[in-house]
């Protein structure tokens, strides 16, 4: 059955087909800083096709904008991407702390987010892709292991371990010193 795509559904097209190019822009990005800029390109390149065609029929909606999310990735990262060989930059990342906090455990949990953050950013590429997945998706282990080729328990092995490292390499704020 085709589906006539327009300006005027996109929104409803967005809404359908949004986790699942999140998921596969995940998988496939090199650095999880860059997910965030090329699902926004992904959107913008399909709405500015949609506004200079007026409408699209299709059999299947969510492929087309994987393939579009895909084409961006090749774009983003060029060379980098077709030979893999792209390392995470150890950029120092600055607190943005809102002035409208008022209580000090909103604080202390915002600054152990981020100190776990920057924890697993220093990591290889799949650990990062894992705890995004994880905890900021919400897929299941067994989601996780399809979508990167990988096997559940070698999924639950890297998250377990590295949650297992956190917890005795990141100093938290409101940990108990060992005096």
């Amino acid at each position: 059955m085709s589906i006539q795509l327009s300006i005027e559904n996109f929104e409803e097209i967005y809404n359908n087909t949004y986790n699942r190019t999140l998921m596969y822009i995940v998988c496939k990005c090199l650095n999880i800083d860059d997910v965030n800029d090329l699902l926004q390109e992904t959107y913008i390149e399909l709405y500015k096709i949609l506004k200079r065609k007026e409408y699209i029929v299709l059999e299947n909606y969510q492929n087309y904008i994987i393939g579009i999310a895909k084409k961006k990735i090749q774009r983003y990262y060029g060379l980098l991407y077709k030979q893999k060989n792209y390392s995470i930059d150890d950029e120092k990342y600055e607190l943005e702390i809102p002035s409208d906090l008022n209580t000090e455990m909103d604080v202390v949990t915002k600054l152990n987010a981020q100190e776990v953050w920057k924890y697993i950013k220093q990591k290889n590429i799949t650990v990062i892709k894992i705890f995004y997945l994880y905890y900021y998706s919400e897929l299941k282990i067994s989601q996780i292991a399809e979508q990167l080729y990988m096997s559940e328990s070698n999924v639950k092995n890297v998250l377990y371990r590295t949650i297992k490292n956190i917890k005795k390499d990141v100093k938290l704020e409101g940990d108990i010193e060992d005096v």
